[in-house]
């Protein structure tokens, strides 16, 4: 079995178990591909089976509690954890005599670990129980990651220029893309929201692609992005695209149609040093 590791391939079925090795077994989980070590079976992760899924029923199969705060292992979880520049799911965790608060959601070692600040109640191990996301808040995150994706090539096309994007970042309230460029981007400001306006009105799809890594290089490059900073050994990648605008490699959560965006309100723009600008923007209701 090779030990090269698959990048940004999102899990879409049920998980071989017959695909193993003698380190354990193979999962996909947060866009990479690995080994769970130990053996065991990883998390099934339901957010890229369904991103939509907001309620799901799933079996404990661990419960620790260590000062004061208790982590919450599922056979199988919705909830999306912190990683790829996405912030973790929050939400609830219910069963028959107790329901648990989740405030924050990481991936360790191929397995969903729901991090519970507040306990009411009772919840054991074995227990079949409810899992409740908090979709506001998901369902925000997810526009504006799509809307990244849209802003990198909407800014291009409204300069005219194909500069590089060299850092993002996604919370609720914003999201952000660093550009390689020498001066100010405010000027070109309000043509890039008319140009990113324009495709969310389309209501264009947004696709999910799973390539080997040659092509997955060939084919981001015609949308004026790299898999330079991918690591060696990765064999396949994720790539999310709207149709015939963007596509790069994310293991995140997206809308399925630009459309569901809504408009673009760009905040701000700030210089990050010489030859780096920062834009700010945010998906709103239009």
């Amino acid at each position: 079995m090779s030990r090269k590791q698959t990048l940004e391939v999102s899990y879409m079925g049920d998980i071989d178990a017959s695909n193993t090795n003698h380190e354990g077994a193979i999962y996909l989980a947060g866009g990479i591909t690995t080994t769970l070590q130990g053996g065991g079976q990883p998390t099934r992760l339901l957010y890229y089976a369904d991103v939509y899924t907001k309620e799901f029923k799933a079996k404990v199969q661990k419960i620790q509690k260590l000062n004061g705060q208790y982590k919450i292992i599922l056979d199988q979880t919705a909830f999306y954890p912190m990683g790829g520049g996405q912030p973790a799911d929050a939400g609830i965790i219910k069963g028959e005599n107790g329901e648990a608060i989740v405030k924050d959601v990481h991936l360790e070692n191929g397995l969903v670990v729901h991090f519970v600040l507040e306990m009411k109640g009772k919840i054991e191990e074995g227990e079949n129980v409810t899992g409740v996301i908090d979709w506001n808040r998901r369902y925000t995150l997810m526009r504006n990651h799509t809307l990244a994706h849209l802003m990198a090539e909407a800014i291009r096309k409204a300069t005219g220029l194909t500069m590089e994007v060299v850092g993002s970042g996604l919370d609720l309230d914003k999201a952000r893309l660093d550009l390689a460029h020498q001066g100010s981007l405010g000027p070109a400001l309000p043509e890039v929201k008319k140009v990113a306006d324009a495709i969310i009105k389309e209501n264009r799809p947004v696709e999910i692609k799973i390539m080997q890594l040659k092509e997955a290089e060939e084919y981001v490059a015609r949308f004026h992005e790299s898999l330079k900073t991918l690591p060696p050994h990765v064999e396949s990648v994720r790539i999310v695209e709207i149709k015939d605008w963007h596509a790069c490699a994310c293991g995140g959560t997206h809308v399925k149609s630009t459309g569901e965006i809504g408009a673009t309100e760009v905040l701000r723009r700030m210089s990050k040093g010489k030859g780096v600008e920062r834009i700010e923007f945010r998906a709103k209701t239009s």
